[in-house]
């Protein structure tokens, strides 16, 4: 009964968000051919993942707002695409200059959390983001070593991102200003070294790679115009539109590349909100309206009825298609839970670091402590998991 109470809920939210946005209501037409699409041509996300490589080299698995159950996922999916022949998890997450760290992690003879830690730290102070399921992917990986590799090769986790030139500004610089990020990104644009990353360490060798990333950058066909909340600081843009990592990607290897995301609210134009619901709705409609429809579920969403599903009110207002080849459903936007923050994520013994790579000014200050980095990582969980309640 719970789970009906809050379909109705959820239906009634819909159905709201698009009367204020002066659409018309959902045809259960529409409703009908999706359930029976996604009946008919949905399957396992694991499965539908670890297929694509039989057809694409490098699969770019992308999600904005971290999630406990994201992370979840991308641990299973991170073993069952080694078992598919998946070599590198290639992670935006994590720095090539903490290489050697993740080396070091993923093959050492008993897992090191603490060498984690520090492995994902650089990238962590500058986005608040330190989380048990995030982390334990580090761990999947080492788990596939000792597990699953009885000869050749480890399975390596790759450094997408690198460090900022934090020389460039001064320490009381507000670096959510987009005047420094310039002098910041001192080895150019982001999206341009991950795909260098990419095409030496996996497309040039000629190895498979499950890469994690932010939507942002996880999109290969799209380009996106800028939006004034994602790409209000350390974004390319180049002749209007923005350029992510795969975009730069699928520029030289074409559809050797591939984009699934997962599914969550999608940034708005923050003329109404900061969030606006997948497709204006209809996906969100038609699993509340169909409980029998398997839920977790990926599926195409550059073919059939989903392709036509049209975002009018957030990204580029493209339809699905364009911004993803698959879709992966893992649970009803309000069953959403915050990723669980790791305790004491900055030790005493690096705050003065942390201080001055954090990206808010309060941490930058010298009088920041252990416990307002803590703090500002609880922030950053509840945030996401109100996302979706920001859609209205």
């Amino acid at each position: 009964m719970e789970g009906r109470r809050d379909d109705r809920a959820l239906l009634e939210r819909i159905a709201l968000y698009r009367h204020r946005r002066e659409l018309p209501p959902i045809q259960p037409a529409l409703i009908e051919e999706l359930a029976e699409w996604l009946a008919t041509h949905g399957t396992d996300p694991l499965t539908y993942v670890c297929e694509l490589f039989e057809r694409h080299q490098v699969v770019f698995v992308g999600h904005h707002t971290p999630t406990r159950r994201a992370g979840l996922f991308l641990q299973d999916l991170i073993a069952a695409a080694y078992r598919s022949g998946v070599s590198i998890v290639a992670m935006e997450y994590a720095c090539v200059d903490d290489q050697a760290r993740l080396d070091a992690v993923v093959t050492a003879t008993t897992f090191d959390e603490q060498l984690a830690r520090e492995a994902l730290l650089r990238w962590g102070i500058r986005h608040n983001f330190a989380y048990r399921e995030y982390l334990d992917m580090l761990r999947a990986v080492w788990e596939v070593n000792h597990r699953f590799v009885v000869s050749g090769p480890p399975m390596r986790v790759l450094g997408l991102d690198y460090d900022l030139d934090l020389d460039a500004v001064t320490d009381t610089a507000d670096l959510r200003t987009s005047y420094a990020w310039p002098h910041l990104r001192s080895r150019g644009p982001v999206s341009a070294h991950m795909c260098d990353v990419l095409l030496a360490e996996v497309i040039e060798p000629g190895h498979r790679a499950l890469v994690l990333t932010r939507t942002a950058h996880a999109m290969t066909r799209a380009r996106r115009l800028p939006h004034q909340v994602w790409d209000a600081i350390d974004a390319e843009v180049v002749g209007g539109y923005v350029v992510g990592a795969a975009n730069r990607v699928y520029e030289v290897v074409a559809d050797r590349a591939v984009t699934v995301l997962i599914h969550e609210p999608l940034p708005a134009d923050g003329e109404l909100c900061d969030y606006a619901l997948v497709a204006d709705g209809a996906l969100d409609a038609t699993f509340a309206m169909h409980p029998d429809l398997a839920v977790p579920l990926a599926f195409d969403v550059d073919r059939g009825p989903t392709a036509r599903l049209v975002c009018k009110t957030s990204l580029d207002r493209e339809p699905l298609g364009t911004l993803a080849s698959g879709w992966i459903y893992l649970e009803p936007d309000y069953e959403r839970r915050a990723p669980t923050p790791l305790p004491e994520p900055v030790p005493a013994v690096h705050v003065e670091h942390a201080r001055r790579y954090a990206l808010d000014p309060e941490l930058r200050d010298r009088k920041s402590t252990p416990s307002d980095f803590a703090a500002a990582v609880s922030e950053s969980a509840a945030a996401a998991e109100l996302a979706w309640t920001q859609v209205l």
